[in-house]
């Protein structure tokens, strides 16, 4: 996806922290950070670092308020009604690609009523199966589905999540048939899939490492487009032979959909500096997780392709939110 960090990056972050000037272009006041999450997961946990170095590097009050509910919708709608100041933000995840294709209305309208920020965090997804399998390998996987179609199992976090997504595309291009199990939430998922009650589950490197480490689980594949620095020796599914597979799951900043886009890119410059401190790089590095990302056109780019691409999954294999 996006592989950007260097030394260079690391020096202009903090120099651009150090600015006052951007800080004065950011209208005064509290800005409020919307997570449509309950408290505690990567979401949450990145709103709140962005907050802390922003709230450092401007002297403003930034304050992360967590409003979940209908699959993020209702904490996205407050943020698509707010005013276009700068003072009302939102940090969600890969549903806003999913969401438009998986719900037949939404009380906004995500090519108007928001707009990409920027990048915040990103992680790609590990394949794993239980130890005690017999697939020692991705490619050991894919021959077992295909000398017996749906009999492979695959767990997901739930009907519409991205580890359903990953199901779905791995089937794909794998030509296999493979046989969905659904749970609610990942870490019900990765329990089943640790104990052997299903084969396989596309997993969060936060979630999967210490069971990898420990020898409990195995990691077959990684998602991202190039090898993941969490699981340097695990290949990808494309270099595997299996076409353009790519599933990333990430969490970005929108804003209301008529912010004018000179203050859209100053909030996008504080926010990429305060993820490029390596005081940050390192605290998500180690759930293998990146901080940061790429030019706001390239993200808002990147927003409109996933857009695409999931929906096509999604309408292709009749997938519905739980």
């Amino acid at each position: 996806m996006f592989r950007l960090h260097s030394a260079l990056g690391t020096a202009l972050a903090v120099l651009m922290l150090s600015q006052p000037a951007m800080a004065a272009e950011w209208p005064t006041g509290t800005v409020t950070i919307i997570v449509p999450y309950t408290p505690g997961n990567i979401t949450d946990i990145a709103a709140r670092i962005v907050a802390q170095k922003l709230s450092e590097s401007t002297g403003q009050s930034f304050i992360v308020e967590n409003k979940p509910g209908a699959s993020t919708q209702i904490g996205t709608a407050e943020v698509a009604r707010a005013e276009p100041d700068g003072r009302t933000l939102l940090i969600t995840g890969a549903g806003f690609a999913t969401n438009p294709a998986l719900f037949a209305e939404l009380p906004y309208d995500t090519d108007k009523d928001l707009v990409p920020v920027g990048l915040v965090v990103s992680n790609p997804l590990v394949l794993v199966t239980a130890a005690d399998k017999p697939y020692p390998d991705f490619a050991a996987l894919v021959d077992f589905a295909k000398a017996n179609p749906g009999q492979l199992t695959m767990a997901s976090g739930g009907n519409g999540t991205l580890s359903h997504m990953a199901e779905a595309l791995t089937a794909l291009v794998t030509g296999t048939e493979l046989i969905h199990v659904p749970y609610k939430g990942g870490s019900a998922a990765a329990t089943d899939t640790l104990s052997g009650h299903v084969d396989s589950m596309w997993d969060n490197p936060s979630s999967a490492m210490p069971q990898i480490e420990a020898g409990r689980i195995r990691p077959l594949a990684v998602s991202s487009a190039h090898r993941s620095d969490a699981f340097p020796d695990v290949p990808t599914v494309g270099e595997l032979g299996h076409g353009n597979f790519e599933v990333i799951n990430w969490f970005a900043m929108f804003a209301p959909g008529e912010t004018d886009p000179e203050l859209l890119d100053t909030i996008h410059d504080q926010v990429q500096a305060a993820l490029e401190l390596p005081d940050v790089q390192e605290r998500f590095a180690k759930d293998g997780v990146t901080a940061g990302g790429p030019s706001r056109s390239d993200f808002t780019a990147f927003v409109a392709a996933e857009t695409a691409k999931w929906g096509e999954i999604i309408r292709a294999n009749g997938i519905h939110a739980d």
